[in-house]
């Protein structure tokens, strides 16, 4: 294993909004869904090829990075305010944390690391729960040059005020600030007026040092192999790739985490943006967190072939229709939302189930992100302690899936070495 620990902050500074709030937006409601969000942070690097290691160049896109962000934060003015009383955001214009830091290593050779995955945490200004600055700010940004010139540039949001829909467009809207672009398309705030709510009992999600992420990557062509494959048996016919590969995966985690003699069953959960699932859909520049979790039964070993898990997959995402998010609208969508949280809880109480956890961020255009020297090389998330998670992220030029998985080191020693995962997987190679 490679031992790397070079990276080196050089500067912390707070980055205010180009223009103040007016008066009349300073309080911001949060929507329903935004106050079930866990307590964590969202994490993604983007990744953006060297300029020959001129010095100059490094200062003159900071400048520009900087510059721009103030004026994007104008549009997205929650973001540089603070929570208050975790029902609202005061949009005080305080500002996010912008952090500088140098990387004692070439772009390239970092991201050849066997072990790279376990050093992304140091491109980010924070952990997954918490600021390195110790601040309640929304929304921190570490920009890390490489010796070479390349840059990885770190964000960090709040999933109490964002999910990563509202991520990819808030940095897609700063990229596009960057470039000087005369025009440049503002997010729509309208998610508490659809989804009232009111305060609720905050969660943490369980962390676990012991906890071990790897990334696989599936190409096209092996999805196509996967998705005939799994048509020949499944009753919902061709699933999607998400569907291919959830199933994949999840049938994977539950061969390798069964214990001899144990009939513990491993049930599913997802979470699905709701944005284009309403009628009339909502654009996708939509604010907040405007997504849903559904959760699938549980799957004893017996019930890993013959298309169950696919036919599964497929219910579970009819779930969230128009009728559904209509139904948590209004005065009791509190009440309507908890009760289906309850009714799943008292399904799973009485039985030996676990739950693993899928989310897919595909479809989000994360390649978009332009700052004024092309599109980024690679855009990763970060190593999560959480066990039995799985995040899919999509390449670029569109070149197949990532699966980003997090399990006990025991069971991903397991997991990794798994046969029907191997037929699938390539080496997850960057570029």
């Amino acid at each position: 294993m490679v031992d790397f620990q070079n990276v080196q902050v050089t500067s912390t500074e707070t980055i205010h909004p180009s223009s103040s709030t007016p008066e009349h937006l300073r309080t911001f409601k949060l929507s329903m869904l935004d106050m079930h969000a866990p307590i964590v942070n969202l994490p993604l690097v983007l990744f953006y090829s060297s300029n020959n290691g001129d010095k100059t160049q490094n200062a003159a896109k900071s400048h520009q990075l900087k510059t721009s962000l103030s004026e994007a934060l104008t549009g997205f003015f929650p973001l540089a305010g603070r929570l208050k009383e975790e029902s609202s955001i005061d949009c005080n214009d305080q500002g996010v944390d912008f952090f500088e830091a140098q990387v004692s290593s070439q772009l390239s050779d970092f991201l050849r690391l066997p072990n790279m995955v376990e050093f992304l945490y140091l491109l980010l200004p924070c952990n997954f729960l918490n600021y390195k600055s110790g601040t309640d700010v929304l929304l921190a940004i570490q920009v890390n040059h490489f010796q070479c010139g390349g840059i990885a540039i770190g964000v960090s949001m709040s999933h109490l005020v964002v999910d990563m829909a509202s991520m990819v467009t808030f940095i897609n809207n700063w990229a596009i600030t960057a470039r000087g672009a005369q025009y440049v398309p503002g997010p729509t705030f309208n998610s508490a007026s659809l989804f009232p709510g009111k305060r609720v009992e905050r969660f943490i999600l369980p962390v676990s040092e012991t906890i071990s992420t790897k990334r696989f990557l599936f190409t096209e062509s092996s999805m196509a192999t996967l998705r005939a494959k799994c048509s020949t048996y499944s009753r919902v016919g061709m699933p999607t790739r998400v569907e291919a590969l959830t199933a994949l995966i999840w049938r994977c985690i539950i061969r390798v985490t069964r214990k001899e003699g144990s009939s513990r069953a491993l049930a599913s959960q997802h979470a699905v943006n709701i944005r284009s699932r309403m009628e009339p859909p909502l654009p996708d520049h939509s604010f907040g967190n405007l997504y849903l979790l559904v959760t699938t039964s549980g799957v004893a070993e017996k019930d890993l072939y013959q298309g169950c898990l696919e036919e599964q997959l497929r219910e579970a995402f009819r779930q969230i229709d128009d009728a559904h998010t209509r139904a948590l609208q209004g005065a009791n969508g509190d009440l309507k939302l908890w009760e289906s949280k309850r009714k799943v809880a008292e399904k799973f109480s009485n039985m030996e189930v676990e739950v693993c956890s899928f989310t897919s961020w595909t479809r989000f255009p994360m390649y978009d992100a332009d700052f004024g020297w092309g599109k980024p090389l690679w855009v990763s998330t970060a190593n999560l302690q959480l066990r039995n998670v799985t995040i899919l992220l999509g390449r670029r030029w569109g070149e197949g899936i990532e699966a980003w998985v997090s399990l006990e080191k025991e069971d991903m020693a397991k997991f990794e070495q798994d046969d029907e995962l191997l037929t699938f997987a390539s080496d997850p190679t960057i570029v």
